[in-house]
């Protein structure tokens, strides 16, 4: 004998309502965005192991020297200078084995967001006044509100597009210098050269445990979210995925709880004493002194040429 479910016809799944079907909804959206932050973490890791010329350099060095080149962009007043140490930094993302276009994307799907409401302001006399260079429109007078003069022609000014270029060089650079270097360095290298700067071990093994187990975590609500759908025929009453939800965060805390006092005991049964031991030694080799050198007389010809630039 069978079942009297399974001797039954097939029939349709009544789809859910309209508005649920315009595009993804926000627990979807969540896992999206915790499947890509997954992909990117391995896609890094991968990168930090090619052969490349950032990869090759010492972890403190690496991070000592383009630390130095951030400084040095910061202090740049030229737009020209400081877009030229951007393109320095594209020609050591190519030759550092990082795909480009994935290295300009990471870089540029942020600075347009963050820079454009800081930019767009600076960009009229009403802000920086200067030499007019497009007029958008007239009012009938001129006008005083609290510290801004507000003229009776509203224009985009030369000085405030200098202005806006440079800030966005700014951040393209600096953030571009950022990127390079998680992408060409392992974390765990990452943190190991941190300690040059006299940084508590605490906190060091605090941002490596909540790098590694925020992973962990987020691949366990990937997999939950997938097992609840593989297994979902039908849409079920608001209130019933409202508490399915709920008892999914109450089992997350939970787990991560118990997670927590588990490696804590592991780590104390193996020896832990409150100091970081890594398997890999940092060696300063000569090709990081000549990499230095290199970036020290970089920056004192990229300041001296934006200086020059300045002063014309």
């Amino acid at each position: 004998m069978i079942p009297d479910w399974l001797a039954q016809d097939n029939t349709q799944v009544p789809l859910p309502p309209r508005s649920l079907r315009g595009g993804k909804k926000f627990v979807e959206r969540a896992i999206a965005g915790a499947a890509l932050f997954l992909r990117d973490a391995i896609l890094t890791e991968t990168i930090a192991k090619r052969r490349g010329l950032l990869q090759a350099l010492d972890p403190r060095v690496k991070l000592v020297t383009l630390l130095a080149l951030i400084v040095s962009v910061s202090v740049m007043r030229s737009p020209v200078t400081i877009m030229g140490i951007y393109c320095f930094t594209l020609l050591l993302a190519i030759a550092s084995s990082v795909p480009l276009w994935f290295f300009i994307k990471r870089v540029w799907l942020f600075i347009p967001i963050f820079s454009a409401v800081i930019v767009i302001p600076a960009l009229f006399n009403v802000v920086t006044p200067g030499e007019p260079l497009w007029t958008l429109f007239h009012l009938a007078g001129s006008h005083d509100l609290g510290p801004y003069h507000i003229p009776e022609t509203i224009s985009i000014t030369r000085q405030g597009v200098l202005t806006a270029a440079t800030f966005i060089g700014r951040v393209a650079a600096s953030v571009s210098l950022s990127v390079l270097l998680t992408l060409t360095t392992a974390w765990n290298d990452l943190l190991q050269a941190i300690s040059v700067f006299r940084i508590p071990q605490i906190f060091i093994l605090i941002l490596a445990m909540a790098y590694r187990y925020i992973i962990l975590l987020l691949d366990t609500v990937r997999n939950m979210h997938i097992s609840r759908r593989s297994r979902t025929l039908r849409y079920g009453p608001t209130v019933a995925e409202q508490q399915w939800v709920a008892s999914r965060i109450g089992y997350l805390f939970k787990r991560t709880y118990v997670m927590s006092q588990e490696v804590h005991r592991a780590m104390l049964s193996r020896g832990f004493s409150g100091e970081i031991h890594t398997l890999s030694v940092l060696k300063t080799k000569e090709y990081d002194y000549a990499w230095c050198l290199f970036i020290a007389i970089f920056c004192v010809v990229a300041l001296f040429v934006d200086h020059g630039a300045v002063n014309r």
